[in-house]
């Protein structure tokens, strides 16, 4: 390696380190200054013996050992495997596919060439900000997908195709660009799989009497605003004398907690809706940030019935983050500049639900 690489990476290096240092909340909340500061000097001096795949894994795991889900880095994947994963009771599967790989679709993945899955998320587990083990669970899926991080985990050793066990069978799998990324869909999935993309939405379940609400982002949608989308739920409910809601917020990661405060309100001055019976919160291991502060809102303000998994978030936490930018890689990296406080208890890792419910690979193998 040159020089000139051994420079501009002490240089992000230094700039990282300086930056979390001086504008985190408190970056030595779990870790001391000198253990951070022996991680930085260590990486230093090894910058030589690694390629650009290896440093982002390397960064990520230096800024994954503050242990804040709300500060990690944020670098460019250039490879992917073609699936999207989940992590269900019984195992990892594949629930998304791109054209071409629609064979793959529901299998059961056992081995990323011949390291056991286990093992794989115990290597991921390292790179990835998380405060518990849900949200490992959720964002653990991501990072599988991406080929150059397996890569630079030395879990592969060739970006452009790499061998994996669908329970007993090995298939070899080109990787694809980001661009090539657009998963099939039309294929039927659980209806809180449906509409990814869009940050809230609502449908009336006839069988069931039943309003479903999916809060998938605590954020407007382009000219579509979550006030809007609120009053037409609002109107929905008012025309259609529905008495019962479920609000769905298992996959959304956060943004403004207040946007949903009209909601809220309204359900709790709705006599026949509030009640124990009639109002189901749906939370889980992505429901994080701002939504955990609104699934907090219906546990202490209503009287929903809290059902799913344990939040990816954890109730007392850092966050209200900003970023920055290592001037030569360009890796964004956000940083907590604020502590919240929800309860008392600051050893209380999750919001965990009333009823305890799993998603599981059942769910999807009865459309196939």
């Amino acid at each position: 390696m040159s020089n000139n690489w051994e420079k501009k990476w002490i240089e992000d290096i230094d700039f990282l380190k300086s930056n979390l240092i001086n504008n985190h909340k408190n970056l030595f909340f779990t870790t001391t200054r000198e253990e951070f500061e022996e991680k930085i000097e260590m990486l230093k001096s090894i910058i030589n013996n690694l390629d650009y795949d290896e440093m982002k894994v390397e960064l990520s795991r230096i800024v994954a050992s503050i242990k804040d889900a709300h500060t990690s880095i944020e670098f460019p994947v250039n490879k992917y495997l073609p699936f999207k994963f989940y992590y269900f009771n019984d195992g990892i599967y594949i629930t998304k596919v791109t054209k071409g790989f629609e064979k793959f679709l529901y299998r059961k993945v056992t081995k990323i060439e011949d390291i056991p899955i286990d093992e794989v998320i115990k290597e991921l587990s390292q790179i990835i900000s998380y405060e518990n083990e849900y949200f490992l669970k959720a964002q653990s899926m991501k990072y599988l997908q991406g080929a150059d991080i397996l890569y630079g985990l030395l879990i592969c050793d060739n970006i452009d195709k790499i061998n994996i066990t669908l329970e007993d069978e090995v298939v070899e799998v080109k990787t694809i660009n980001p661009k090539d990324l657009i998963y099939l869909e039309n294929i039927r999935i659980p209806l809180y799989a449906e509409r990814y993309k869009d940050n809230y939405w609502h449908k009336y379940i006839k069988d069931e009497e039943i309003l479903y609400i999916k809060y998938n982002s605590c954020k407007d949608n382009g000219d579509v605003s979550i006030k809007n989308n609120i009053v037409e739920t609002i109107n929905f409910i008012e025309k259609n004398n529905v008495n019962k809601i479920t609000i769905d917020l298992r996959n959304n990661l956060g943004g403004n907690s207040t946007l949903l405060r009209p909601l809220i309100e309204y359900i709790k001055s709705n006599k026949k809706i509030n009640q124990r019976e009639n109002l189901k919160v749906i939370i889980g291991r992505e429901t994080f940030s701002s939504a955990l502060i609104n699934a907090y809102e219906f546990k202490f303000e209503t009287n929903a019935i809290l059902t799913g998994e344990p939040s990816g978030g954890k109730p007392n936490c850092y966050g209200e983050i900003l970023r920055f930018t290592l001037p030569n890689s360009k890796f964004r990296v956000s940083y907590s500049t604020k502590y919240y406080k929800i309860i008392e208890d600051d050893s209380i890792l999750a919001l965990y639900p009333d009823e305890f419910q799993e998603e599981k690979i059942e769910e999807y193998l009865m459309y196939l």
